[in-house]
């Protein structure tokens, strides 16, 4: 068995790579194999797939697709306009907001997997509590910012921590397959929580809401770990190797300063927002073009299915090709959608291209911003970093749906908002495609557990 000292001096020998699994006496370090692939998802598999359990169960998974499924029951109950009732989306992301950077600081320093797992069973707790809601407005908004408090740890900032750990050639991928979480989500829930409200009223649908978050924990509980170098090894867990991911970087004082995080985060706001009031409003938008609404939830459900395509092609490409360029192509289709949907010929065709375009995008973003972050910035402060960009992305998420909702009150119909956000798509696209090359940080080590 290896030595620490034969580890340290490996980990000081130019932060080099080594062929996973082999034997650190009879290794290079300067030597790279093609099995290093093979080695990080062998390690790592089992946490992505319990990262994307808690990505698709948590706040911003089946709570995000869900909204939609609720406005049109929710104002007819209620007899709230479409703007009042969208506006639930802008007090549901100043939750995530206010605590995004204290989450960040905290995922860095106490690591992911306690944190997440508490923060899923009190958004359990919370989304069941949503069924008290008695009509009035303000408990509506009221109800929501405290269901973002407390699933504020079950975003992808904190599960994508965990990942990163894992993962340095394939990050992108892994990355994608995280992600793919919100995606399955984005599948099943127009249809399990439209039909839970069809059949049972709108209460029902946040029980439904309130047991996926439930049964995510369990496979979380088991599966989802950090992948730390300072374990210790002892005769009841005997010491092995397996890859560990250098925790380098920048520190986050200096990447608040870099022209790059903000151009990421100021795209991405731009982004978020515009994609996120096409996926909150194609239902209503539908419908109200004669669109039946088991045919518009059926729609939306594509929506689901393009954002798991989005984030499998996003993750595979930008290991393979240099990123904002494959961002840029992925975050400007959403403005094709919207110049279909604006000419206000809603045939087959044309609300199913724009549908796959808005998830294609959808899928994308959030993949590209734990991405972008890793990789322009490094993990050393990873949570902190990405704990900002999550407060530029989603004031932009949390304003978009307010906007179409705003527009659709004051024209009677969604054709000028969509010919507004076709520029702000394709400004924000082009900020990303103009990144430039990334730094080069300190590549995988071999650590002792």
């Amino acid at each position: 068995m290896a030595t620490m000292s034969e580890i340290s001096f490996l980990r000081a020998r130019n932060r080099a790579t080594v062929p996973w699994g082999s034997s650190i006496s009879s290794v290079s370090p300067l030597t790279t194999t093609s099995s290093q692939h093979a080695s990080e998802f062998k390690f790592g598999w089992t946490v992505v797939l319990a990262a994307a359990f808690g990505v698709g169960a948590g706040v911003t998974g089946v709570n995000t697709y869900s909204l939609g499924v609720f406005l049109g029951p929710l104002s007819d109950e209620f007899g709230w306009s479409r703007m009042e009732t969208s506006a639930a989306k802008t007090f549901l992301t100043l939750g995530y907001v206010l605590t995004a950077p204290f989450i960040g600081y905290i995922v860095d320093r106490f690591g992911p997997r306690k944190i997440g797992l508490a923060s899923m069973a009190t958004f359990a707790i919370a989304a069941l509590a949503m069924t008290q809601m008695n009509g009035s407005i303000t408990i509506y908004y009221l109800a929501y910012f405290l269901l973002a408090l407390a699933g504020c740890a079950t975003t992808p900032l904190v599960w994508t921590r965990g990942v990163a750990t894992w993962f340095q050639s394939k990050r992108g991928l892994a990355l994608g397959l995280t992600l793919t979480g919100s995606g399955v989500a984005g599948i099943i829930t127009p249809p399990l929580i439209g039909g839970l409200i069809d059949s049972n009223g709108w209460q029902a649908g946040y029980v439904g809401m309130a047991v996926l978050a439930a049964l995510a924990i369990i496979p979380i509980y088991l599966l989802f770990f950090e992948n730390r170098h300072d374990h210790k090894a002892s005769p009841e867990k005997p010491a092995t190797v397996r890859p560990y991911v250098a925790q380098s970087g920048f520190e986050i004082r200096d990447v608040l300063k870099s022209r790059r995080f903000w151009q990421i985060g100021l795209a991405f706001a731009l982004i978020g927002g515009s994609v996120s009031a096409l996926v909150v409003h194609l239902i209503p938008m539908l419908t109200d073009s004669g669109v039946s609404r088991d045919v518009a939830v059926r729609y939306a459900g594509l929506i689901g299915a393009a954002v798991i395509a989005g984030r499998l092609a996003t993750g595979y490409l930008v290991d393979r090709f240099h990123p904002p360029y494959v961002a840029g192509t992925f975050l400007i289709l959403p403005a094709i959608g919207c110049g279909l949907l604006a000419t206000g010929a809603l045939s087959p065709p044309f609300v199913l291209a724009a549908a796959i375009t808005f998830g294609l995008a959808a899928g994308s973003e959030v993949d590209l911003v734990p991405y972008l972050a890793a990789r322009y910035f490094g993990l050393k402060s990873y949570g902190k970093v990405y704990g900002w960009m999550f407060v530029l992305f989603y004031a932009g998420v949390g304003i978009g749906p307010l906007f179409l909702g705003r527009m659709f009150d004051v024209y009677g119909n969604y054709t000028f908002a969509l010919t507004i956000i076709m520029p702000v798509l394709a400004a924000g696209a082009l900020a990303i495609a103009l990144l430039g090359k990334p730094p080069k940080f300190e590549k995988r080590i071999l650590a002792v557990f």
